[in-house]
């Protein structure tokens, strides 16, 4: 790609920073690539659109495939392809020294609204792959790039990785407006798996005056969520490390985690009667024995609950099956491929229990009838693995 001088914002302050960065990467071809009297970060972006996908192969198939949005009643995610190990330490070679003025100017050019020809959304694409980098390492904590009034600490994480490039949209943004909406017109909630405590910062922040409970098994993880939401403000939340179980006589489980998984991993799984599919729990390095809670402990006037507990929704839902017969409380669910188990029942929920089923997009929720739950392939069509089930008489926010 020929970069050349552009009609752009110049960010003459880091120019000497960027250019050194870029000479660090590239040795003597920098010049040919940047004009040092015209340095710019949507120049830089484009620098690294070139240079990115031949090192690191894959990345560009990463970064450029974004799918089928504004399709009405459907929402496509960008599908990432997985990085070969080689690309993400090329990747984190990349980010890691980043100068955080430099990396800010790159996220700000991420932002919505930021552009909208063909070039810019191709470039925006590209450097979104940026986030198989890492965090640049001088930064300690960051605020989010669309919500700065949200602050998280910089740390080994998937969820805080794609948060601090993507901002709000980074993560799971198909689901996001709904858990506010929800939040606000509950009275109290219960999340199992809160991980690094994104969810629970939101939804404490956007209903403050709601009893709030979070459940985290993972020690590292809920270290963290304890940070966030102290740097939030957010004191609504009362965490508990803990895994929900359904068994009242067991005191600890072991919590299982592959070797891929970063400090605060995503994937970390209770072994007995798991759905989570094989691909996602293979290689097992490390075990945790945590405390256990047993699920109908937390449950006392609980009418919104959201649950990402990596195969064990059934097992969950069918040890809760009265207070859901009873109370009928709001379900936000994460569904994975192969989850038999869970489909079958999140179905009978709604012919038996009076429920509704949805797909959540940033739009609108799609009802799902009971017949297509067995086999909606919910990521390729919506763009989350989440879905919600209401009671078929409550309003929708």
């Amino acid at each position: 790609m020929a970069v050349g001088r552009m009609k752009q914002r110049s960010v003459s302050s880091d120019r000497p920073s960027l250019r050194n960065y870029c000479l660090a990467i590239d040795g003597a071809n920098v010049e040919k690539i940047v004009d040092a009297e015209a340095v710019t970060v949507e120049v830089f972006a484009q620098w690294l659109h070139a240079r990115l996908p031949a090192a690191v192969g894959g990345l560009r198939s990463a970064a450029l495939a974004v799918r089928g949005m504004g399709v009405p009643g459907r929402f496509r995610r960008r599908q990432v392809v997985p990085v070969s190990p080689l690309g993400r330490r090329f990747a984190r070679a990349v980010v890691g020294p980043l100068p955080i003025p430099l990396a800010d100017g790159l996220r700000r050019a991420l932002a919505p609204g930021a552009g909208t020809s063909p070039l810019t959304r191709l470039r925006r694409a590209a450097v979104r792959g940026l986030y198989q980098g890492g965090i640049p390492r001088a930064v300690s904590s960051f605020r989010l790039i669309d919500n700065p009034d949200l602050q998280f600490v910089a740390i080994d994480s998937q969820v805080l990785e794609q948060l601090y490039w993507c901002g709000e949209r980074g993560w799971e943004p198909e689901l996001l407006p709904w858990w506010r909406a929800f939040c606000r017109s509950s009275q109290s909630v219960l999340e199992l798996g809160t991980n690094i405590g994104y969810f629970a910062v939101q939804g404490g922040r956007a209903a403050p005056g709601v009893r709030y409970v979070a459940v985290e098994p993972h020690p590292v993880s809920a270290q963290i969520c304890r940070t966030h939401l102290t740097l939030n403000q957010v004191a609504s939340v009362e965490l508990i490390e803990a895994a929900a179980v359904a068994d009242p006589a067991v005191s600890t489980v072991s919590l299982l985690v592959p070797d891929h998984q970063a400090a605060t991993p995503t994937i970390a799984f209770l072994p007995v009667d798991t759905e989570l599919p094989p691909e996602m729990a293979r290689n097992v390095t490390t075990a945790h024995e945590v405390p256990a809670i047993d699920v109908r402990r937390l449950l006392d006037g609980v009418d919104l609950i959201k649950m990402d507990v990596e195969g064990q929704e059934h097992v969950l839902l069918a040890a809760m099956r009265t207070h859901l017969r009873e109370r009928r409380p709001t379900l936000f669910v994460e569904v994975l491929p192969g989850t038999v188990k869970l489909r079958a029942l999140l179905a009978e929920l709604c012919t038996a229990e009076g429920y509704r089923c949805y797909a959540a997009t940033p739009r609108q929720l799609v009802e799902l009838l009971p017949e297509q739950l067995p086999n909606v392939q919910l990521k390729d069509e919506f763009g989350g693995q989440d879905v919600i089930l209401c009671a078929a008489d409550l309003p929708l926010p």
